[in-house]
């Protein structure tokens, strides 16, 4: 799924709320790849539900992989 720069920058502010474990490689294609660890995924209410498959949608690509103390996320990003 496409979408601005702007809304990148606005999801990646979000995920850096979740996580200090975050690592981002742009390039120059419009295309970032977004890598994130953290202990669980714990959706404690429909909001934060709601905003983790909004996270997920505007992927292009995602994975996600057990770790020794948790998760690895995996995002890739498109804009226009």
């Amino acid at each position: 799924m496409w979408m601005k720069r702007a809304t990148f920058i606005r999801i990646l502010a979000a995920i850096k709320l979740v996580s200090n474990n975050v690592s981002v490689i742009e390039n120059f294609n419009n295309k970032a790849l977004v890598t994130l660890k953290i202990p669980e995924i714990v959706g404690e209410s429909h909001k934060q539900f709601r905003s983790f498959q909004k996270l997920l949608s505007y992927s292009s690509y995602y994975s996600i992989k057990p770790d020794h103390n948790g998760l690895v996320i995996t995002l890739e990003y498109e804009w226009k």
